[in-house]
Formats: structure tokens, C-alpha cells, sequence
């Protein structure tokens, strides 16, 4: 009997750095990553309390996933981030996004006390029709709360949608995300 080989177990030295030369292209056409945060904007004054909105933040571009990553985590510890303009304004952090150079969803995650919780990304086409087919009957109910006049049981719903989207990381990303995602719970 014998066992299958596989044909890359017999590449030679140049074969392999060409490889690498070429993944590190595909890499740097990709760079670099913009950071973001969708925040639960409200004011502090009591008479304004009705007043709150969705506000998305920038954070910043990285030219690496792991500084991009750091980046948000040291951004949403705080609880709040600070609104430029107006000091009475409060920004709750609530969803964070990295995106490539093509706008494609590199990683997200759900800010929950302080702390990111990094959606594990999607494994293939089939996992990711299925995540958005969930996602769309999610924001159906959200919808159907809402007309029914229950706006706190909305945003329940919309948190969980957006937790599922966060899951459709593009196919270039769909390797490299969980690693990094692993190694920021490691360190």
C-alpha cells in the first residue's frame, strides 16, 4: 500500500521563495487596513436623552493586521471615545471593522465591556450564503420589532445581525484572520 504524496512536499528552495515573493505582493496590493468603530452616540444631558444615533469613527490605517488590531483594542478600553467636536457628546463603542485597500472586510469584532470579541470568519462560500441568508432574517425581525414599537428589542437583533456580518470576511483574508485572531488571545 502506499500513502499519497503530496506534490508540493518535493519543491525546491526557489519554488518555495517564489511563492512567498508572490504572497507578499498579493499582500501589499491589499495594504493598507483602515480601522474603524461604529459607536452608540447619545449626550450626557438628561433632557436629551431621547437623542441617540449611530456614529462611525475612523481609527486609523495600518500597514499590518496585528498593528491594526492593537490599535482598536487600545481605542474601545476606555469604554467611550472621545467625540471631536462637541465634549458633551458620548461615543459608546460597540462594533470595530478593519478593511483592506479594496474595501473588503478583513476582520470584526463586538466591543463587550471594554474588550473586542473577534468574529471567527466564515470558512467558505457555503458558510458565508448561509451567515448572510441568517443576517437578513435577523434585520426582517429587527424590522418587524420596530414597527411594533419596540425599539430596545431592536437593537438586540441589529447587535446580533451585525455580529453575523462581521463573520463575511473576503476570500483572500479568510486563512490569514483567524490566525491573528488566535494570536491576540495568546498574547
Amino acid at each position: 500500500m502506499t500513502a499519497p504524496i503530496s506534490q508540493t512536499a518535493f519543491r525546491d528552495s526557489r519554488d518555495n521563495f517564489v511563492g512567498g515573493a508572490l504572497a507578499q505582493l498579493r499582500l501589499a496590493t491589499r495594504l493598507p487596513l483602515r480601522v474603524s468603530c461604529q459607536c452608540r452616540a447619545h449626550w450626557d444631558d438628561p433632557a436629551l436623552d431621547q437623542l441617540r444615533f449611530e456614529r462611525e469613527v475612523d481609527l486609523g490605517t495600518f500597514g499590518d493586521l496585528t498593528a491594526a488590531m492593537a490599535k482598536a483594542a487600545i481605542s474601545v478600553a476606555p469604554g467611550l471615545i472621545a467625540a471631536d467636536r462637541d465634549p458633551d457628546l458620548r461615543l459608546v463603542p460597540q462594533f470595530v471593522t478593519v478593511l483592506d485597500a479594496d474595501h473588503c472586510l478583513v476582520l470584526a469584532g463586538e466591543v463587550q465591556a471594554g474588550m473586542i470579541a473577534w468574529c471567527a470568519p466564515v470558512t467558505s462560500d457555503a458558510e458565508a450564503r448561509r451567515v448572510v441568508s441568517e443576517a437578513c432574517h435577523l434585520r426582517a425581525e429587527a424590522r418587524a420589532v420596530v414597527e411594533a414599537g419596540n425599539l430596545f428589542g431592536a437593537d438586540a437583533l441589529i447587535l446580533r445581525a451585525r455580529a453575523l456580518e462581521g463573520r463575511l470576511v473576503g476570500p483572500f483574508w479568510r486563512d490569514l484572520a483567524p490566525s491573528f485572531v488566535r494570536q491576540s488571545l495568546a498574547a
